[in-house]
């Protein structure tokens, strides 16, 4: 099975890297500099599950190929329309697209594009960033990633894609239920995200503090009743199950948007908490803490892009 990876950046990079170990066919598409870059100091992965460094294959946006078998999407979700521009050349008759954003409306706008036939569901968990030199630093237990057929079920070619992602040194799940698992992990990334950069803190202070983590505890079960009765596939228990996966964490864990605005980076607002508040029916619920959220990440946009 012939991959391509889009972005060499700290998601795509390290399960791309962790693919090329365990001796699979993986392209990966990337801008000019990064190719010199890579080309130069090969794919540099600091992790705890083991250090490597190795060669890969690369080509440039616009560079002559075959389509490939699976393209994995790694990449913020704000550079989205540019990637399927980018991609298209590459997707055959026969081509699986894996997206491994965060979110939900991602899915809908990549099958309206190529086809809902062409896009698998996926998602992953996995903490890593990366330093000065452009090398992956992967932090915490867990690098996993969860896939499945969009609308249920197994199939042979999801059976064939878990045999070539499996045994790669990450965890892999084949979900036959995985817009449930997207949510889940929605709820998840937009409760984390939304309270770490309002507090401007990791975890472990937020859980502390009585005050913080009311607030929290009030954020997530906003977001799990605006989904609830907007009819995406979630349920009540979804609150507590991510409350208890918070409490899970290292105290010094915190999201990638927390750091990404400490970077004065461009961060994923619209595509995680206004698309949540988008969902809301009139007269359906007020929503205080996610509104605060989403105009607090809106003023930080708004300041940054005037850097």
């Amino acid at each position: 099975m012939r991959f391509l990876i889009v972005g060499a950046g700290a998601i795509g990079g390290y399960f791309g890297g962790r693919l090329v170990q365990k001796g699979e066919d993986v392209t990966f598409l990337v801008r000019t500099a990064k190719k010199v870059q890579l080309e130069a100091d090969g794919l540099m992965v600091k992790s705890v599950h083991g250090d490597f460094q190795t060669s890969v294959r690369t080509i440039t946006y616009g560079e002559g190929a075959k389509p490939f078998d699976c393209i994995i999407i790694a990449v913020k979700a704000y550079h989205l329309f540019q990637v399927m521009n980018d991609i298209e050349p590459y997707v055959g008759e026969h081509t699986l697209i894996l997206p491994l954003l965060n979110g939900y409306d991602h899915f809908s706008i990549l099958q309206n594009r190529f086809g809902p036939e062409h896009v698998l569901g996926g998602l992953c968990y996995i903490e890593t960033t990366l330093d000065s030199a452009g090398g992956i630093i992967q932090s915490s237990s867990f690098h996993s990633i969860v896939f499945g057929e969009w609308v249920g079920g197994e199939s042979e070619r999801t059976q064939l894609l878990l045999s070539h992602l499996d045994n790669a040194g990450f965890t892999v799940t084949l979900s036959s239920d995985i817009q449930r698992e997207v949510w889940q992990k929605y709820i998840f990334v937009a409760s984390l995200s939304g309270i770490t950069t309002l507090m401007d803190s990791s975890v472990g202070p937020i859980l502390a503090s009585p005050e913080a983590r009311a607030i929290y505890e009030q954020l997530l079960q906003e977001i799990v009743s605006l989904a609830e009765k907007a009819g995406m596939p979630v349920g009540p228990e979804m609150s507590a199950s991510t409350l208890q996966k918070m409490g899970s964490v290292l105290p010094e864990f915190t999201s990638s948007m927390h750091r990404d605005m400490h970077k004065q980076l461009p961060l994923e607002a619209d595509h995680l908490h206004g698309a949540l508040l988008a969902l809301a029916l009139p007269g359906q619920g007020a929503y205080p803490v996610l509104e605060t959220v989403y105009a607090r990440l809106k003023v930080y946009e708004s300041v940054n892009d005037k850097r």
